[in-house]
C-alpha cells in the first residue's frame, strides 16, 4: 500500500501529539520532590495540586481565613461552624493542608497526632485543612484513624490559594502572635516535625 508523504507527516504529527499530551497528564499527576525548606526536605515526598508559588513566607503574618473585603469565614469544620485565626491566638499553631487521598498525608497523619500530644504543655495547636473533599468523608477517615485535633474544610480550596500552598502536604508554623516562622512542603519525619516545631514553642 502506497502512502503519500503528507499521510506519513500527519501520523507522524498525530502520534507527537499524543505523546505529548500523555507526558504532560504524567507528569502532571505524579508524586514530585518537594521545594527545599529545610533539613532533610530533599527526601519527602510532595504532592503538586497547581503550579508552583511563592505564597506566604516565612515573617510574613498568617492570613485569616476569611474572603477578602467581606470578611465572610471560608473555613468551617466538620460540624459547620467557622474557624478563623483569632480562634488559636495565644497558642503556636500547626497548619496542615492535606486531603484524605494523599498518601505523604496518611503517611505522616500519626506523626502530627503524636506530636501533638508530646507538645500539649506548650499549648500547641494543629490545624488540618482538608482541601475540597465532602465533610461526610472526611469525617469518616478522622474518626476511623483517630485524628483528635482540630480538622478545617476548605471545599472551594480558597485559604489554600491565600497561603499560595500549591501541594500536598504543606505545613506552616504559625506563632503565638500570628507570624509564620517557618514552613515545610512534603511529608515530614517526626525528627523534622520537632525540628520545625522549635520555631514556634522552643527547644
Amino acid at each position: 500500500m502506497h502512502y503519500s508523504r503528507r499521510s506519513a507527516v500527519r501520523f507522524l504529527g498525530t502520534v507527537g501529539t499524543i505523546v505529548l499530551i500523555g507526558g504532560a497528564a504524567y507528569l502532571s499527576t505524579r508524586p514530585l520532590g518537594p521545594t527545599p525548606t529545610g533539613p532533610g526536605a530533599a527526601a519527602a515526598t510532595f504532592y503538586a495540586i497547581g503550579s508552583p508559588v511563592e505564597g506566604v513566607g516565612i515573617g510574613q503574618s498568617a492570613p485569616d481565613f476569611i474572603a477578602d473585603g467581606d470578611y465572610q469565614p471560608l473555613l468551617t469544620d466538620l460540624d459547620g461552624s467557622p474557624i478563623r485565626l483569632a480562634d488559636f491566638t495565644g497558642r503556636p499553631l500547626w497548619i496542615v493542608f492535606w486531603a484524605t487521598w494523599c498518601t505523604p498525608c496518611q503517611q505522616e497523619a500519626s506523626h502530627i497526632r503524636a506530636a501533638y500530644h508530646a507538645h500539649a504543655d506548650a499549648q500547641l495547636a494543629v490545624l488540618a485543612i482538608d482541601i475540597q473533599e465532602p465533610a461526610a468523608a472526611v469525617r469518616e477517615y478522622v474518626e476511623s484513624h483517630d485524628l483528635d485535633y482540630a480538622i478545617g474544610l476548605d471545599p472551594t480550596a480558597a485559604v489554600k490559594g491565600l497561603y499560595g500552598a500549591w501541594g500536598l502536604p504543606s505545613h506552616y508554623f504559625v506563632d503565638a502572635d500570628g507570624m509564620i516562622r517557618d514552613r515545610y512542603f512534603g511529608q515530614m519525619t517526626s525528627g523534622l516535625m520537632e525540628e520545625h516545631l522549635k520555631t514556634i514553642i522552643g527547644p
